[in-house]
């Protein structure tokens, strides 16, 4: 059954019966810099019992806050998939989730090759969906029916999947990790992570110290144009007309004609703006010396060079030598998509750069105490493989 909810008064009912589960499967619908500005929260989907429940956070009666606590209560497990985006959305609305069991992680653990929700189900429990309404306008309202059975689906068998990969968890033994990864939910903070960054540094190809001065600033006007009308940046204006401009900035004047513009920039005020912009940048880059010569995209330096050569020459020689034989062994007791999760390429660098500490424990101590029955030691085959370089 499907209950949508839209009122805060059906929330506070629902916040009240989920503070009584001991477990909450979630999922989140949301947009990202996609038909609307910025990161934002479209749907939150829960499951009580045999009922998944819509929750419309852009409702008029609905302060989506009321359920926080809920999420933030250590006592209750908090069910999901594939959680990354999600969290960070959520830390940015000021909830912090505790006690996550992201099932992507679980499920890799236990050896299932990495796969969709979707794959998943029907891997795992015989149960095929559809995803039709995958990339819809989540903004949409009223919903359809198809988007809300699409939702629904994203948490109404997430239970029946956590007892059948959990249960694979007690024949491996492997409880202590699953606990130890929902720990690591713990430690990251996304509160002020930037979900707007429209500068890239691809873009400083081509482009000159000063150029790339005139172009940020016409960038940053962009994401404010952008906010104002509640559009993505790049449908409000085409980045490639801000790089002629930075290129050559007299042709600002061909705003009026320019392609990729929001119809309602096209005006002498917004045209007057950015004619603004550009004048003071121009005169900026002057005062600040850059260069209408040397490139904005500069080459790393010899000494960074040589650090990154060495590095791949380390990882290189670490990997063949020790991570590999280790990471077979692995393989051997707990499976290859296992072993493949616990000792990947970035936790090889964290060894080398000697940040293993950011990973969890157990995954540290499963590679060294394997090293260690191999006859290696993982720091020591890390030095030797720096030696003489």
């Amino acid at each position: 059954m499907i209950q949508y909810i839209d009122t805060n008064a059906e929330l506070k009912d629902l916040t009240e019966k989920l503070s009584k589960n001991g477990s909450v499967p979630i999922d989140l619908e949301f947009d990202k810099n996609h038909y609307r500005y910025g990161f934002n929260l479209c749907l939150m989907q829960l499951q009580l019992g045999n009922t998944s429940l819509l929750v419309d956070p852009l409702a008029e009666d609905v302060d989506i806050s009321t359920v926080f606590p809920v999420l933030e209560q250590r006592e209750i497990e908090k069910v999901c998939f594939s959680f990354g985006e999600d969290i960070r959305l959520l830390h940015l609305l000021g909830c912090h989730p505790k006690n996550i069991l992201d099932l992507s992680i679980v499920a890799s653990l236990v050896d299932y090759p990495p796969m969709s929700h979707t794959n998943l189900l029907n891997e795992a429990l015989g149960v095929k969906l559809g995803k039709s309404a995958q990339m819809s306008n989540w903004f949409n309202r009223p919903l359809t029916q198809n988007q809300k059975q699409y939702a629904a689906d994203d948490v109404i068998y997430l239970t029946d999947l956590r007892d059948k990969l959990m249960a694979d968890v007690e024949k491996k033994g492997i409880m202590e990790w699953i606990e130890q990864e929902k720990q690591e939910w713990e430690k990251v903070d996304f509160s002020d992570t930037e979900t707007n960054d429209f500068l890239k540094d691809r873009d400083k190809k081509g482009l000159s110290e000063l150029q790339w001065h005139i172009f940020s600033k016409l960038m940053a006007f962009r994401e404010a144009l952008a906010e104002r009308k509640n559009r993505p940046g790049y449908k409000v204006l085409d980045k490639t007309f801000l790089i002629a401009v930075a290129k050559q900035p007299g042709h600002i004047k061909s705003w009026m004609q320019a392609q990729g513009m929001h119809p309602g920039l096209k005006n002498m005020q917004t045209a007057d703006e950015a004619t603004a912009i550009v004048d003071e940048a121009v005169e900026e880059a002057r005062e600040l010396g850059l260069s209408d010569s040397r490139p904005a995209e500069k080459p790393l330096s010899k000494e960074k060079m040589a650090a990154i050569r060495k590095n791949k020459t380390i990882m290189q020689r670490v990997k063949q030598d020790c991570f590999n034989p280790v990471k077979a062994l692995i393989a051997q007791e707990y499976g290859e998509n296992t072993a493949a999760y616990i000792l990947n390429n970035r936790l090889i660098e964290a060894y080398i750069q000697d940040r293993e500490k950011e990973f969890p424990a157990y995954r540290r101590d499963l590679i060294e105490y394997t090293a260690m029955s191999l006859g290696m030691d993982v720091h020591g085959s890390i030095h030797e493989a720096g030696q003489g370089l």
